[in-house]
């Protein structure tokens, strides 16, 4: 009889070792793989841009006064625009984007290498501490949801906090979060191993 394959991803390999012998315990007819995924450079930079001088660089004016309002520090322009051509017909973002995950932030080979390894999946599990819009944007989660989606392998996040909602993570490209209590991850691999490989 064919056995489960689970891919076990976190940002640590001693994290994804942990769920992985986790998961075996819970469900010891499966095949586990654990996997460390970093993605470069971190978290991103603060939301304000700071100039030179260390002091924020001012938004650009549109207005005929050269005006604007600041207001909760972003500049809002006011009065008549200077001009109005080509370049502003149309709306200025083109709207939401469909449902899915974000983008990878890996080299490309690295990114190719855990696409292969979801590919073998019957399941993917995303592990972080706290599971919250950022994270749904950036980190392991993301790069889970990048790397199943095109096999349509279902991808899992264990978290021991979520602050995202049901339609938040399943637009992210998830199919399931679950919070865990002390690290215990029986429940998980129960809900998503068959009962033959328990």
């Amino acid at each position: 009889m064919p056995g489960v394959h689970v891919l076990l991803l976190a940002e640590t390999l001693p994290d994804a070792e942990r769920l992985a012998s986790a998961w075996r315990t819970a469900a010891p007819h499966t095949d586990t793989e654990a996997r460390a995924v970093r993605v470069p450079g971190g978290h991103g930079a603060s939301a304000g841009a700071l100039s030179g001088s260390g002091a924020l660089a001012a938004a650009p004016t549109h207005g005929t006064g050269g005006g604007g309002v600041l207001l909760a520090g972003a500049a809002i322009p006011v009065g008549r625009p200077d001009s109005v051509g080509a370049q502003d017909v149309g709306p200025a973002h083109p709207g939401p984007t469909a449902p899915g995950p974000a983008p990878s932030a890996l080299p490309r080979a690295e990114g190719a290498a855990l696409a292969e390894a979801a590919a073998r999946a019957d399941v993917v599990v995303a592990y972080v501490t706290r599971l919250d819009g950022e994270m749904l944007h950036r980190g392991v989660v993301v790069e889970a949801a990048a790397a199943a989606a095109g096999h349509a392998v279902p991808v899992v996040a264990v978290t021991e906090r979520s602050e995202v909602s049901r339609r938040e993570w399943s637009t992210a490209g998830l199919s399931g979060v679950h919070e865990t209590v002390d690290g215990d991850v029986a429940r998980v691999a129960r809900t998503w191993t068959p009962g033959w490989a328990r």
